[in-house]
């Protein structure tokens, strides 16, 4: 829910301005207008720049263990003592940026020579004197042909990482030709640069200490300062945004506040040497907009402003999608062993989990519920196929059969094959319709299943309610053919709530339609009077469709729209409820990868000694993978589910300004 706004004009002396604006800021609860024409950049641009130095100083003193906070007081507005601490760690920085690129140089350096061995350049430098030179050379080792041995005086230094290392003394100007590349063999030796490389080491804690011992003090100093800052910025645009009258003399100021806070801002003026003028919005403003809602659809808040937020004139489709994204997610996992493991994952992450991070945690739990009841709906924990757990006849199933009223030549006929072990539902079925013919077994199909003895006993309650790929197939689109007829509907509530009715009957007439076609080729009411009725609808509908589709234009002009939207509207929606689909098609391959795991791994135990060690890993393993694979499926697909089909059918326009009350901490700021 979008709550709803009051606009509020202030009139204030300019005398008790500041003062007004700090109490103002205080409550917290208006969000100033802003004031078209100002340059609002280039008189904040000092702040902007000190509150980025701030902020990169913080980052660099808050990595890693603090200290403990420096326990003397310190004013956050002592401005001398900031800068010298922003200086301070500034030149740490650059020094460790310094430090770390002749780190990377020097490291790169000793991998290079390090094949060679530490020798100095000069000891090949006495060769040349008597005419002789000693050149590096490096090649694959596979590719070093042993002729050169023979061409050259060759030197073998080193083999490693596959290839091979070595010298070539030659005289001075010889040309030497092989498929090898030259090495320079550099101007310092290996153990020198090892000693490099401990020293700036060195250098590069002692700057960590010297970071640490400064941030017991400048944390909380900067923090603070930081937070000084925010509010002196705050309290300028404000300024900015204000209208002064009279010779200055009289400021004036204008912001939205949520009509649920009017109240707390009215009490506020009672006290005050301020005139107020409070009126709702007017056609053509765009107030900011705050959303409400239950506990339950906050939770999908998150995920609703990843998109954009309503314009304050429609409708929040927040709690409209998300029973609708739970349910999706839940179809994509498709793996009621993964819900188990959400929900558990959720509740240990809560225990020590932030105030703001706990809502993110219970949506992550309530993705879990809906995991397991796909799960068990599609038959599938852990990659474990429910549905074909082993089908037997026993005693017991036959007197259940007899109980709920199955026919005794039906019952007798079951009979024949009492205990007899199938391993799948499909198989079971098969030798069910052979022995009591094809018309009893779909007529008590669900009670053979249901009273049927199962592999795994705790499932035989609720298994005849598990559903086949293909069932699950036809679900998908049936829980994508609801969520688009929702969407239609609500798109009628949204177009009333910013128009009028009238200029909603063309959806009325396409939902009507929709709903009358749906029926009709279903066969779920049939007889002469639902034909006349199905007859009548699609006549009503027509009308508001191709005559009432906008109110104030010719009938041409109608007509044609009508024809044109008729055109969108039926190829868009056959094209929309394909796109559900995918919700079958992610959760089918979740399954199959996972059970692809457990069959693998299954195999592994067979491995003598340590068989179930790698069961255990690869099983392990392949779970993780799938989880990951199918989690981020199972969030992007319904994403796009809810943001293209969802909202596109329920007529959402976005655009809408985030409510920002202005607000501040301190006093300090005037």
């Amino acid at each position: 829910m979008i709550l709803p706004m009051l606009k509020y004009s202030f009139i204030v002396f300019h005398k008790d301005y500041d003062r007004f604006l700090d109490q103002l800021g205080a409550l917290g609860v208006v969000d100033v207008i802003e004031r078209k024409g100002t340059n609002r950049e280039e008189e904040l641009s000092e702040d902007r720049r000190e509150m980025g130095r701030i902020d990169a100083a913080l980052e660099q003193l808050q990595r890693g263990k603090q200290p403990s906070a420096d326990k003397k007081r310190h004013d956050p507005l002592d401005h001398d003592r900031i800068i010298h601490i922003l200086e301070r760690s500034e030149a740490i920085r650059e020094e460790k940026k310094s430090l770390e690129s002749r780190l990377e140089e020097t490291a790169n350096e000793m991998g290079r020579m390090e094949p060679w061995g530490d020798f100095s350049i000069s000891d090949l430098e006495k060769l040349r004197p008597a005419g002789y030179e000693v050149r590096l050379f490096k090649c694959v080792a596979s590719q070093f042909e042993k002729d050169w041995e023979e061409a050259y005086h060759l030197f073998h230094i080193n083999e490693q990482d596959g290839k091979r290392f070595f010298v070539i003394i030659g005289k001075s100007g010889e040309e030497i030709v092989i498929n090898a590349d030259p090495v320079d063999p550099g101007e310092v030796p290996l153990s020198e640069l090892f000693a490099e490389h401990q020293r700036l080491e060195k250098a590069m804690s002692e700057l960590h200490s010297q970071e640490k011992e400064i941030a017991g003090e400048a944390v909380p100093l900067l923090a603070g300062y930081r937070a000084y800052l925010d509010d002196r910025m705050s309290f300028r645009e404000v300024y900015l945004d204000t209208v002064s009258l009279s010779d200055d003399r009289l400021m004036v100021l204008e912001g939205w506040v949520p009509e649920s806070s009017s109240g707390q801002l009215d009490r506020f003026l009672e006290d005050e040497e301020v005139v107020s003028l409070v009126s709702p919005p007017e056609e053509g403003e765009t107030p900011p907009v705050e959303l409400k809602n239950s506990k339950f659809s906050r939770l999908f808040e998150p995920i609703s402003k990843l998109f954009d937020l309503p314009n304050y004139g429609e409708l929040d489709l927040t709690p409209y999608f998300a029973p609708f994204f739970m349910i999706f997610f839940g179809f994509a996992l498709g793996d009621a062993g993964y819900g188990v493991f959400f929900i558990l994952f959720g509740a240990i992450l809560k225990l020590r989990a932030k105030k703001e991070i706990k809502p993110f945690l219970s949506l992550v739990q309530v993705f879990g519920i809906a995991t397991i009841v796909f799960g068990l709906l599609s038959g599938t924990f852990f990659g474990v196929n429910l549905i074909d757990s082993g089908y037997t006849i026993s005693e017991y199933s036959i007197t259940q059969y007899e109980n709920n009223n199955v026919p005794a030549q039906v019952t007798g006929k079951l009979a024949g094959f009492e205990d007899q072990y199938f391993e799948s539902r499909e198989a079971f079925l098969e030798n069910a319709s052979k022995a009591v013919g094809p018309a009893a077994l779909e007529q008590y199909e669900t009670t053979l299943l249901r009273y049927a003895d199962a592999g795994i006993p705790v499932i035989s309650s609720f298994r005849h309610l598990m559903q086949d790929p293909l069932q699950m197939f036809y679900l998908a689109i049936l829980i994508g053919g609801v969520q688009i007829l929702f969407a239609i509907f609500v798109k009628i509530l949204n177009i009333t709530r910013r128009r009028g009715f009238k200029y909603a009957l063309s959806t009325v007439g396409w939902l009507i339609l929709i709903i009358a076609v749906i029926v009709k080729a279903t066969g779920w009411l049939e007889g002469t009077v639902f034909t006349y009725t199905f007859y009548g609808l699609v006549g009503i509908s027509g009308v508001l469709i191709l005559l009432l589709n906008k109110p104030g234009a010719g009938i041409f002009q109608r007509i044609g729209i009508g024809i044109w939207d008729s055109y969108g509207m039926v190829t868009g929606f056959f094209g929309d409820l394909l796109s559900y689909i995918r919700l079958f098609a992610l959760g089918i391959s979740s399954a199959i990868l996972g059970f692809v795991f457990n069959d693998i791994s299954m195999e592994l135990l067979n491995i003598p000694y340590i068989g179930w060690l790698l069961f255990l890993v690869l099983l392990i393993f392949g779970h993780t993978i799938n989880l990951f694979m199918a989690t981020l499926g199972g969030f992007i697909h319904p994403m796009r589910l809810t943001f293209v089909e969802f909202y596109k059918n329920a007529g959402f326009e976005g655009g809408g300004k985030k409510y920002q009350p202005f607000t501040i901490n301190h006093s300090q700021n005037k």
